[in-house]
């Protein structure tokens, strides 16, 4: 019987948390919502009680634990930066605080950087060395895979494309404190805030995309302002990369044709030869990605094989 692992996505609105096993299969998905604002150690025990909740009505004992978590991590899963997404989530020993909580033993890393490696091992085609990794939900994140292995960088952050300056005309503060990064005019949240402000009229992603398939101007004119941000930006990260794949996911891609393809035309249009010629795909591992990862990496590593190994 092929071993298990608990995946877990601590994310800024929900936790989600799932079985997979070595070949990257998803099972017994459930989820809760996060308690973002309420502090460390009210996310470490919701997210904890939802692993045990698990556990308990698996039909296989896990036997580790994989966590993909906003923020910037060290190899030993140590949150070592986050924005106010997660409040007092800086500082946080992920992966011990977990297993001291679950019993099983854990490793945390980035989300983004496990849902690349979960289209990469399981999603993306087995052809593909390299890749980039977007993530565009409540937030922005980015990574970068080349040679089979995540772009760490020095700081632990490279590809986080959220929080790179725009150039609007109207001031806005990111989450992490930074002015007029992507994230604050191109993610769910952003589109959000930009059809309040269009509108008057305060209204989730979901009934803005609903309204924007019925041809509302005020809902169209909201995704296409964060299309527009979101496509320059890309264009650079891919020119500057040049990584022959980039793969987009997160909730605001559930906005379907109406989000992605014109973001993909607006892209070309913006790319110069031959980085033109990048294949664009939408995540197909879906929301489970960053579950997947994380898990199948920790597995991975009961193997015997070191987590430094993934990472560059």
């Amino acid at each position: 019987m092929s071993k298990v692992a608990v995946g877990l996505d601590i994310g800024g609105t929900k936790i989600s948390a799932c079985l997979i096993n070595q070949q990257g299969q998803a099972s017994a998905a459930i989820q809760t919502a996060t308690p973002a604002q309420e502090g460390a150690q009210a996310i470490l025990d919701t997210a904890a009680n939802l692993i045990l909740k698990l556990i308990r009505s698996a039909d296989q004992t896990p036997i580790t634990c994989g966590i993909g978590s906003a923020g910037t991590f060290d190899l030993a899963g140590n949150v070592l930066q986050a924005t106010e997404h997660l409040r007092g989530w800086a500082g946080t020993a992920l992966s011990d605080e977990m297993t001291l909580r679950i019993g099983i033993p854990t490793f945390a890393m980035n989300d983004v950087h496990a849902a690349a490696l979960g289209e990469l091992w399981f999603g993306a085609p087995k052809r593909d060395d390299r890749l980039a990794f977007v993530a565009v939900g409540s937030g922005i994140g980015g990574a970068i895979i080349a040679d089979r292995r995540v772009l760490r960088g020095k700081s632990g952050q490279a590809g986080a494309i959220g929080h790179v300056p725009v150039a609007a005309t109207k001031k806005r503060i990111c989450n992490c404190g930074g002015e007029n990064h992507l994230e604050a005019f191109a993610s769910g949240l952003a589109i959000e805030q930009t059809y309040y402000e269009l509108s008057g009229v305060h209204l989730g992603l979901q009934k803005i995309g609903d309204l924007a398939r019925n041809m509302d101007s005020t809902a169209l004119l909201a995704i296409q302002i964060a299309i527009d941000f979101l496509a320059e930006v890309l264009a650079h990260f891919i020119t500057m990369t040049d990584p022959g794949l980039i793969i987009l996911g997160g909730g605001v891609i559930g906005l379907g044709s109406l989000f992605v393809n014109p973001l993909f035309d607006q892209m070309r249009t913006l790319l110069q030869v031959p980085v033109v010629e990048i294949e664009m795909q939408v995540a197909s591992l879906g929301n489970n990605a960053a579950m997947v990862g994380a898990g199948a990496l920790a597995l991975r590593h009961l193997d015997g094989e070191v987590i430094g190994n993934f990472f560059s």
